[in-house]
């Protein structure tokens, strides 16, 4: 039986049928809503741009207002608009993804920041360094070299975040490799040992059998992983277990998992993961850059935190 829906064209009184199938192909997401309110149809992309959140839990949540923006739990930032086929006795709801752009917004603006502050300051110390070596009111001895040394190495780091986070936000999937997820768990764990053994920490590393075969820019998510990994050992407690868990997901894809016994992300933190716009800049552009390599790769972002300790899981499609 084929399926089909009226939309309304030019005028109230005219409209055109199609088959759902046509909506399915379409970039927006669609939903179809019942005059009382259920949900008759919900376009796989609709799905995909909602996540976990239900289309009933949206559309009530919005209470009649249209247009209307809204965030969803996953970060996505949707522009609806309600249009009444009246003949059906139905609304169409069209759900646009603003997330890119919104996302765009806030790369240009961390960039600045991060150009603008965490490079000035580190370059400007040098500065101050080298002229007191030369004009005589600091000895140019090893005690001043290496504060020279140091200052530049600070100043190369915040260079190499902000190059990531703009080189994650550029990348494209026709650049994208074939690996198995557990690789990158096993070298984002070697990445943090020594860290961990200074902190007596163990870090387990949880896969299971066979392939866990996904497509994406392999240094990228190895540098997302171990940013993660060694957040969970430099700022949990010293002399507890931290692990890294890949799990195949009931629907096709892959978890992995981040796990620590301490305190978790403060609000901030979690919303520059979580959030189509952070709730303020954080001092630093790792979390940031996490967040743009698992946009990049179409991998969705989950935090949790309860009193065992937090967790964060990125969730990315099988390869094809």
């Amino acid at each position: 039986m084929r399926r089909e829906v009226s939309m309304m064209q030019a005028s109230p009184c005219k409209t055109i049928s199609l088959p759902l199938a046509a909506l399915e192909s379409l970039v927006a997401g669609l939903i179809l809503e019942a005059a009382d309110g259920s949900i008759a149809y919900a376009s796989p992309r609709a799905l995909a741009l909602l996540g976990d959140q239900s289309p009933e839990a949206l559309i009530r949540g919005l209470g009649g207002a249209a247009p209307a923006v809204v965030d969803t739990d996953h970060g996505c930032r949707l522009a609806l608009r309600a249009c009444p086929l009246v003949d059906e006795g139905l609304t169409l709801w069209v759900l646009e993804d603003l997330t890119p752009a919104t996302r765009a917004a806030v790369l240009r603006d961390d960039a600045l920041r991060a150009m603008s502050h965490d490079l000035r300051a580190p370059i400007g110390t040098l500065l101050t360094l080298a002229e007191g070596a030369a004009d005589g009111t600091l000895a140019a001895n090893a005690e001043t070299f290496a504060r020279v040394a140091h200052f530049a190495g600070l100043a190369l780091a915040r260079a190499d975040s902000v190059l990531r986070m703009l080189r994650a936000d550029a990348a494209t999937a026709e650049r994208f490799e074939l690996f198995d997820l557990q690789q990158i768990a096993w070298e984002a764990a070697d990445e943090c040992w020594q860290d961990a053994r200074r902190r007596q920490i163990e870090i387990v590393v949880e896969v299971p059998d066979g392939e866990t075969l996904v497509r994406g820019d392999l240094d990228m998510l190895r540098q997302a992983l171990t940013h993660l990994l060694r957040n969970a050992v430099l700022h949990g407690p010293a002399g507890q277990r931290v692990s890294i868990t890949v799990a195949a997901q009931a629907q096709a894809g892959y978890s992995v998992t981040v796990r620590d016994h301490g305190g978790g992300l403060d609000a901030v933190q979690a919303s520059v993961l979580l959030a189509a716009t952070p709730l303020a800049p954080v001092r630093g552009l790792g979390l940031a850059t996490v967040r743009r390599i698992c946009d990049a790769h179409g991998a969705r972002l989950q935090y949790r935190h309860d009193a065992d300790g937090a967790s964060v899981t990125l969730h990315l499609p099988a390869a094809s």
